[in-house]
């Protein structure tokens, strides 16, 4: 069974990206998602927006896989795409990770764990 990797994607909209409506937003992130994720079965990605909680960064895109090499072609694609392709946003940081698997830990473990208050 592959691994279950997410990566978190900081972005940071640019001016070009405010410039457009919400129409042409939508448009442009909807045809971008129809093209690129027909093609790579194994990823997922969701967006979510923190500008309004967040000055480093104005969104946040949420992917998942258990395949990385296809990850990295959906990602070539989307930077092929006008969406990342033209200056719409900045990537700011680029954070890949695995889920913690805490029942697996061992019984030593999880006895130094609520010793210290994680559970």
């Amino acid at each position: 069974m592959p691994v279950p990797y997410t990566v978190f994607m900081l972005l940071q909209a640019t001016p070009h990206w405010l410039a457009l409506d919400r129409e042409q937003r939508d448009a442009l992130r909807d045809d971008a998602l129809s093209r690129v994720f027909n093609h790579f079965p194994q990823v997922t990605l969701r967006f979510f927006d923190a500008s309004a909680f967040n000055g480093r960064c104005s969104e946040v895109l949420v992917w998942e896989t258990g395949d990385m090499s296809e990850y990295r072609e959906a990602l070539d694609a989307l930077r092929s795409h006008d969406l990342l392709g033209k200056p719409h946003f900045q990537v700011v940081d680029v954070i890949a990770s695995v889920a913690e698997i805490w029942p697996s830990a061992t019984v030593a473990t999880n006895a130094v764990l609520a010793r210290v208050g994680v559970f």
